[in-house]
């Protein structure tokens, strides 16, 4: 997939490619996690590849009335449950929401907002897996938590893969 983003407020026309890199280690899967928030309503979306880019499978869903943070990191920690439950221990989680990687890998306050979740993440990634977490640009990942947004699932993911 390659997308085109274009900049006309800018005194010039900047188009920038984005397209989703693979992984450069074989027997590597890519988790891609995605939040969203509008009017009351957060939802989610992710998707697993192999190391070729090849497609795994897909979730997505809705989450009621949480923030934008919340909703990254919920979508994040059910990824890397679904990674987990399925037996794929190097995994390289890419979110568009630099919040949450900074959350999950220098930590929050135990009186932050999302102390649990972010706990919760941390836990799973103690496990015995190679697992890394890493921010990536949001116009190449946006569109996962659009599907959610037709979803009237809150707090469990459907689940998709061919």
């Amino acid at each position: 997939m390659l997308i085109s983003i274009v900049d006309i407020d800018a005194p010039h026309i900047t188009v920038r490619w984005i397209s989703w890199n693979r992984p450069s280690l074989n027997q590597v899967v890519a988790l891609n996690t995605d939040g969203s928030v509008s009017t009351n309503n957060a939802e989610f979306g992710g998707l697993l590849r192999h190391h070729d880019g090849s497609w795994i499978m897909g979730y997505y869903g809705s989450l009621g009335n949480i923030d934008i943070l919340g909703a990254e990191l919920l979508t994040g920690l059910e990824g890397l449950n679904i990674c987990w439950e399925r037996d794929f221990r190097n995994v390289i989680c890419l979110t568009d929401s630099s919040l949450a990687v900074q959350a999950i890998t220098k930590g929050v306050s135990h009186f932050h907002k999302h102390a649990t979740i972010v706990k919760a993440i941390q836990d799973l990634l103690k496990r015995d897996w190679m697992i890394c977490v890493q921010h990536t640009l949001r116009e190449g990942n946006h569109y996962l938590a659009k599907h959610g947004a037709a979803s009237a699932v809150v707090s469990l993911a459907k689940l998709w893969s061919l």
